[in-house]
């Protein structure tokens, strides 16, 4: 079944099928910058992704490789992964 990670609990894990980056907002030029910001970080399609914690009003912490990440939960309800 396929998800946004903001549907994910704490200690739920998925493999990233989809990236939707949006207009990037100042992390690219043009369309899909905010897809390649996501790829620096190691978010990538096809990667497995555990989320560490969800803060009430501010970002979810991410596990990728063994690495923790926070991103925003508008970016991350562009994120989609297969659960």
């Amino acid at each position: 079944m396929e998800k946004s990670l903001i549907e994910l609990r704490k200690g739920e894990k998925g493999r990233i099928t989809n990236l939707s980056g949006g207009f990037g907002r100042g992390f690219g030029r043009g369309y899909g910058g905010g897809t390649k910001q996501l790829e620096n970080l190691g978010i990538r399609i096809g990667k497995e992704v555990k989320v560490v914690s969800i803060q009430p009003f501010g970002p979810i912490v991410i596990e990728i490789d063994g690495h923790e990440t926070a991103i925003g939960r508008g970016r991350a309800a562009k994120i989609y992964v297969e659960v």
